[in-house]
């Protein structure tokens, strides 16, 4: 049986240290995982460390992680994808974030395009943004990472793109050339990609022509429309397949 990995934001974590546990971490533990006094586990702390532990229960509301020996090595990505995203309905954002974190983005950068504004993008993005963050960290722990890909605040697409780390930058287009004819055509491979995904109804041609400007270059999918959480996670598989982690 698989053993239950909690993350515990904090300072660097270390062997032999005795970390009381945060009521919300506490809770997920005894509540969700279902721990007993003396479960061992695994915690991390989203910068690359991870330790045996075992959970001491002193009461319901209170616990300590005893951490042991160093249980996995950093999975910092292995080739750095950054992806922006068009902010999507609900459902549709939460699961493009959450299989982006799964196949290894480095960082995730929602963006408030024109068509994200049906879905009431610009609405309590405070609280959104905690939501995200929140399904990002149950990724993490999740798939095996014990680093925290980085969640920017959502921008508008000027500032996204200005805002963009140097890198090759592809932008999700029917009809464009496929990936693997953009990497022929720049006759060496990047060390960076920036991948950008419009919202539900894709986006504006405005948008793509801002795109294009700040140095994007189209690339196709196949002759099916993909919703954008599928897209998403249809073009970070290819490059990962092409430049990353799952080429075998």
């Amino acid at each position: 049986m698989r053993c239950p990995r909690l993350l515990l934001e904090s300072e660097a974590l270390a062997a032999g240290q005795l970390l009381p546990a945060p009521q919300d971490r506490l809770h997920y533990a005894t509540t969700v995982l279902r721990l007993k006094s003396g479960a061992p586990c695994r915690v991390f702390d989203g910068l690359g460390n991870e330790f045996d532990a075992t959970l001491e229960l002193t009461d319901r509301r209170h616990g300590t992680f005893h951490l042991g020996e160093r249980a996995a090595a950093p999975t910092h990505p292995a080739f750095p994808i950054h992806l922006l995203q068009g902010m999507a309905r609900g459902d549709h954002m939460d699961l493009a974030i959450q299989k982006a974190v799964e196949l290894g983005v480095q960082s995730i950068r929602p963006v408030l395009c024109e068509r994200s504004r049906s879905a009431a993008a610009h609405k309590g993005l405070e609280k959104r943004q905690r939501h995200w963050q929140g399904i990002l960290q149950a990724a993490v722990e999740q798939c095996g990472r014990n680093e925290l890909p980085a969640l920017h605040q959502p921008a508008l697409p000027a500032a996204a793109l200005a805002e963009c780390p140097d890198s090759l930058g592809l932008l999700a287009e029917e009809g464009a050339p496929g990936l693997d004819d953009r990497l022929v055509a720049r006759g060496h491979p990047p060390g960076a990609v920036a991948l950008y995904i419009g919202p539900e109804g894709g986006l504006t041609p405005a948008e793509r022509e801002q795109a294009r400007a700040g140095g994007f270059l189209g690339v196709g999918m196949g002759p099916r429309t993909l919703r954008t959480e599928t897209a998403a996670m249809a073009l970070i598989t290819l490059v990962q397949a092409r430049l990353g982690d799952l080429r075998g």
